[in-house]
């Protein structure tokens, strides 16, 4: 009665995790790491890149954005012509940011899968 309890238990809890990461996953869309080039333009720092669609993108180098949490600010500008890895929306490329965004969905995904695999196991254990 126990396994059964803990296994139902367990295989739901995934289950809805599993589904919390797909939604935010979709409600987000997916984001893209590439390299950007530095460059200046009237005074001001900007980034350059190649989207997926090979079109290309410019931004303002303190136009990116900063996941709620961060506390640290956007990196100093870096001087013309450097390479920087930074992370674009697919289906908004002008919306970029130097950290990955939404890291936490792959952690939150992966505990789901653990979570439903081991529960749908021990539902089918002897008991």
């Amino acid at each position: 009665m126990l396994i059964e309890i803990v296994s139902s238990t367990l295989t739901v809890l995934g289950l809805v995790l599993l589904i919390a990461a797909l939604v935010v996953r979709i409600a987000y869309g997916s984001w893209t790491r590439t390299q950007a080039i530095t460059f200046e333009h009237e005074g001001h720092p900007y980034l350059r890149w190649h989207d997926h669609r090979f079109r290309i993108v410019e931004a303002l180098w303190s136009s990116g954005s900063r996941p709620r949490r961060s506390r640290t600010p956007h990196p100093p500008p870096l001087p013309p012509g450097e390479d920087v890895a930074i992370f674009y929306q697919a289906r908004h490329p002008t919306h970029w940011s130097f950290e990955e965004p939404y890291r936490g969905v792959r952690r939150i995904a992966a505990v789901g899968l653990a979570g439903a695999v081991i529960g749908t196991v021990l539902g089918f254990l002897p008991g």
